[in-house]
């Protein structure tokens, strides 16, 4: 592995995941959220002051994704498993959301939202890291028998 190079595709997924989350919850979602602020979730103020948290989760998740697009780039795996890699830890993902909207009150569509959201982030990040950290050696040939 590349430590340099693991390192900048760390930061730069770290950066990708807090500017897709902030477009997916403060661009997209925020009036769906401010109509529940106080009942579901905490108002903007109280969020504001919870920003560290937020932070360290969106660290995790680019640390996951990271780590585990390295482990399987040293295969030689091509775009096709980067788009791979994102689409199932965007199901991953999912899954959270599937079972906190069973048991949770949310807004009419917000899950699926979520979901939607949840799958083409993931991907996107992927793909990014699949450029700042290619593969060591070429993508091995897909033979169909």
């Amino acid at each position: 592995m590349n430590l340099k190079r693991l390192f900048l595709a760390l930061i730069v997924a770290f950066i990708a995941v807090s500017a897709t989350d902030y477009l997916i919850h403060e661009v997209w979602l925020k009036s769906t959220y401010a109509a529940d602020a106080g009942k579901l979730w905490r108002g903007e103020a109280e969020m504001k002051a919870h920003m560290s948290g937020i932070f360290l989760g969106q660290f995790l998740v680019a640390v996951a994704m990271t780590m585990l697009w390295a482990r399987i780039a040293m295969g030689g795996a091509g775009l096709q498993c980067a788009i791979a890699l994102g689409f199932f830890l965007g199901l991953f993902y999912s899954g959270g959301a599937v079972i906190t909207n069973t048991v949770q009150p949310l807004p009419a569509g917000l899950a699926t939202k979520w979901i939607a959201a949840g799958l083409v982030q993931n991907i996107l990040v992927a793909v990014i890291l699949f450029f700042v950290y290619p593969p060591p050696k070429p993508c091995p040939p897909v033979s169909i028998k």
